[in-house]
């Protein structure tokens, strides 16, 4: 799936259509508020570029793409007895502060209302930039649909030393966008899902287009996890709206209810999933992650699972034609989300419970545990792509600091192996194509793998391997 931008048609001469939508949330875990009411607009078409921020061109797969406004009034919540506690069992409210938002929504969804499986996955946008980040990915293409929310300040005004939000990146299409603050931005997220939801008014501007929608799944990754597990513990007991939750790259952070910082992790307190969550939860983290996570790690429970994969990054770059000394990690965890996806959907739908999978080993330490390695360097334990299961270079996921940006350490480092070495393992591009395969088998029959992505990856690996004769 190729990253080009959607062409949309220019400007109409008509204004967008207008609809009421209302959505239901709880004040506080005893009383019941009044439905607050929020305006939704759209199709949105126009602006100097003609198309929606980050769309992707996916026609080819049998999907549209639309944007729509929401604005309304929203409220921030905050903590009854004002602690964040470890385990994430809060108690929480609506406080008594609102204010007025107007935001967008991204709706990538089947053309053909057939193609649905009644799933919306909805994706709190990633803002750590300064600006928006996040896709539909392959699996969200594979009949589900998917709705891309810009919940925090940061995605519509960028930061304030380098506006590169919304309002910037095309004022005409954008310029009437407003975001409060991100005290707000749990609730804004709430109505998008309301807006989106079973429950939806139909009546009027329906931006699902008359789908049968009977699931909510909330996803989001890294400084977006950390607003989603903030979400998990304090929001969703008093709203339950969503069926299901994913967070993935996730340093285990949460993010006090009146913070306003878009992205980073230092400092930030660490919290649990908490353990009596009605709805189904899977964690899916890179290696990156592990040192982080470690003090919050929960166990496996019927409505939580957390999978590491031993030896990939928060960010993968592609594999480099030459050998590399510490070079970008190359090695992804993206297969195994994608599977996430699938399994937390049959989870929510049947009842089917994803397998348990073997953590990372960790050594404990002071201040930080460790990650213990085999003999070739990568991660011992975890889920095990095939990558480390016929090795060919070291991986980690821990980078270093790299001149020109503060997130150097995201792509952690790989180390081809040497000719000697990898003669020693694999006498031709035969008995490593053999071992690597085997090896993907295993993956796809433990779960942990789609057996739709196995084609491509077989056939990067059979590239790379020519190189072994």
């Amino acid at each position: 799936m190729t990253d080009s931008p959607l062409k949309l048609s220019r400007p109409s001469t008509s204004p967008p259509k207008v609809s009421t939508v209302a959505f239901a949330a709880l004040l506080t875990a005893a009383v019941a508020a009044t439905p607050s009411p929020a305006t939704l607009s759209g199709p949105i078409t126009g602006g100097e570029r003609g198309t929606p921020f980050a769309a992707v061109n996916v026609a080819d797969r049998g999907y549209l793409t639309e944007e729509y406004f929401l604005e309304g009034e929203a409220t921030a919540y905050e903590l009854v007895d004002g602690t964040h506690s470890a385990d994430g069992r809060w108690q929480t409210r609506a406080s008594g502060q609102k204010a007025g938002f107007k935001t967008r929504m991204l709706v990538v969804r089947p053309e053909d209302a057939s193609e649905f499986n009644g799933t919306v996955i909805v994706f709190w946008l990633n803002v750590t930039a300064g600006f928006e980040l996040g896709s539909a990915s392959d699996e969200a293409l594979r009949g589900y649909a998917w709705v891309g929310v810009s919940a925090q300040r940061v995605g519509v005004h960028g930061f304030p030393q380098s506006p590169g939000g919304l309002k910037a990146w095309d004022p005409e299409r954008y310029g009437s966008l407003e975001h409060p603050g991100d005290a707000y931005s749990y609730d804004i997220f709430t109505q998008v899902a309301a807006a989106i939801g079973p429950n939806r008014d139909r009546q009027g501007l329906d931006p699902m287009g008359g789908l049968e929608v009977e699931r909510l799944i909330a996803a989001g990754a890294s400084q977006s996890a950390a607003r989603l597990r903030t979400y998990i513990n304090g929001v969703h007991p008093l709203t339950e709206l969503f069926d299901g939750f994913i967070p993935f790259i996730d340093f285990g952070g949460i993010v006090p209810f009146a913070s306003e910082r878009g992205g980073g992790r230092r400092g930030r307190s660490l919290a649990s999933v908490r353990s009596d969550l009605d709805v189904p939860v899977i964690v899916v983290n890179s290696e990156t992650e592990l040192n982080s996570y470690y003090p919050v790690r929960e166990p496996d429970s019927d409505r939580f699972r957390l999978w590491e994969v031993a030896g990939t990054s928060h960010v993968s770059a592609a594999r480099p034609k030459e050998p590399t000394v510490e070079g970008s990690n190359w090695l992804s965890y993206s297969p195994v989300y994608q599977a996430a996806v699938r399994h937390l959907d049959r989870w929510i739908r049947d009842g089917v419970e994803p397998p348990s999978m073997p953590r990372v080993e960790m050594k404990a330490g002071d201040p930080d545990a460790e990650v213990v390695r085999d003999e070739h360097g990568n991660a011992v334990g975890g889920i095990r792509l095939p990558e480390l299961e016929a090795p060919t270079a070291s991986h980690s996921g821990f980078g270093t600091q790299r001149e020109g940006t503060r997130f150097g350490f995201l792509y952690g480092t790989a180390t081809d192996f040497d000719a000697e070495e990898l003669a020693d393992l694999y006498p031709d591009s035969k008995s490593y194509l053999d071992a690597w395969n085997a090896a993907l088998d295993r993956a796809i029959e433990q779960g942990m793998i789609l057996p739709e992505d196995a084609p491509e990856m077989r056939e990067r690996a059979a590239e790379w391997a020519a190189r072994l004769d």
